[in-house]
């Protein structure tokens, strides 16, 4: 029997830990920030999870920055309205064209798997990925010339900075809560909530005039969102509370077997204004795909770095301040960088859950003494969209870019140390 051959290990100055959307996005800016890099991905093909996703002008201007935003303009749509319905009743419409006016871009829809293209493609394409990279061990001594990462498989990777790029169940993750003096364990809580999403193929009873525009759908019992996509293709998402059966925990996200039917159970009958018949059945039985998922929270954040791992979040602006933090720390041989990177981001990241939070208690009329139909009609119904702008600035008009020179890279470049 023929032993199998050691594996060279990879020397690399900076090891992405992750391929999806905060993986690939640090891999882009690293690669024309001229710093090596590699792209370490457990599974064996890269598999974005999800049906589309809204790109707004806080992450629009990096990517423009990076010559993304071109080709993506091509491949989404942008947002012109949301008209807002109370069940079948229509309450108004916001004119979320402004955001181009106030914060230099549109609020751009597009599939998730078109933009993952794109972004793998900026990130120099699948020569600097390592597909099938199942970490299960991670070294990190202070003394020792540089930190290890190991796959199941033998394979290694030898580098001066681990980025954590690979979710809250993350390898990456617990080692660093570890090092942080958390506990690595029973960290992560099922809300009891469940997402059902699917994105559609062109509906062809919809016009030129139905372009750009989305709904909020706020039923009686449930509340469910659809973004418009390239062609007039639908993107929607809603949430509903999980039916589980006594004592039961689920301990993974993706639903297996999810299905058109899964989805029409929930929201089939409901009313849809571009729906045939006006019911959502028919914008669901349009689905080129769908997806239900549990929806997880993680109880205790670690800290953003220690040592050499550093967490970047799937937030695109996480990917560029940490590039910035990157260069000064490998260029400048700044100390500082990354305590400014996690103080900075760890902020942020605690604003944008506090808002999130204020916002899902309006959309959802959960507000305190039964204030929350009153307010949200109010708001929905009678404010102008020139207040909404005003109260998304804080969120649109934070607009990270890479502070220094970028080189203008063929695809492909070698991930050698430097």
């Amino acid at each position: 029997m023929t032993e199998a051959k050691p594996h060279t290990p990879e020397r690399v100055r900076v090891a992405i830990c992750g391929g999806g959307i905060g993986g690939l996005t640090m891999a882009a800016v690293l690669r024309r920030l001229d710093i090596s890099y590699v792209v370490l991905e457990r599974y064996a093909q890269i598999t974005p999870q999800g049906a589309g996703i809204s790109l707004a002008p806080n992450c629009l201007r990096a990517l423009d920055q990076l010559g993304i935003f071109e080709k993506l303009a091509k491949h989404s749509q942008a947002m012109r309205e949301v008209h807002i319905y109370k069940n079948d009743e229509f309450w108004g419409s916001q004119k979320f064209g402004m955001t181009n006016e106030a914060f230099g871009y549109y609020v751009h829809k597009i599939e998730r798997h078109q933009f993952h293209h794109l972004l793998l493609e900026a990130a120099g394409g699948n020569d600097v990925v390592r597909l099938g990279f199942n970490v299960n061990d991670i070294v990190d001594e202070e003394d020792a010339p540089y930190a290890i990462v190991r796959a199941e498989d033998g394979r290694e990777v030898h580098t001066d900075i681990i980025v954590g790029a690979d979710g809250i169940r993350s390898y990456t993750r617990r080692v660093l809560a570890e090092k942080s003096g958390m506990k690595a364990t029973n960290n992560i809580r099922f809300t009891g909530r469940v997402h059902m999403s699917g994105y559609t193929k062109p509906l062809t009873h919809l016009t030129t005039k139905d372009e750009g525009v989305g709904h909020w759908m706020l039923y009686d019992d449930a509340i469910l969102t659809t973004w418009p996509c390239k062609d007039n293709r639908q993107w929607f998402i809603g949430v509903a509370a999980a039916k589980l059966k006594p004592g039961e925990q689920p301990d993974r996200s993706v639903w297996k077997g999810a299905t058109k039917d899964t989805i029409n159970e929930v929201y089939g009958e409901r009313f849809h204004p571009f729906g045939e018949e006006s019911k959502m059945k028919s914008i669901i039985d349009a689905s080129e795909r769908v997806i239900a998922s549990n929806v997880f929270m993680e109880l205790d954040v670690p800290h953003m770095v220690k040592g050499r791992i550093v967490l970047v979040g799937d937030a695109i602006e996480d990917a560029v301040e940490l590039g910035n933090a990157l260069y000064e720390h490998f260029r400048l041989n700044d100390p500082t960088a990354f305590d400014r990177y996690s103080e900075v981001r760890q902020k942020r990241a605690s604003d944008l859950v506090q808002f999130s939070d204020n916002f899902a208690k309006v959309h959802t009329a959960r507000l305190p003494y039964g204030l929350g139909p009153l307010v949200r009609k109010i708001l929905y119904k009678y404010v102008p969209t020139s207040i909404w702008v005003w109260y998304f600035t804080w969120l649109f008009n934070y607009q990270p870019v890479i502070k220094y020179p970028l080189l203008d890279l063929p695809a492909g470049q070698a991930t050698s140390a430097q």
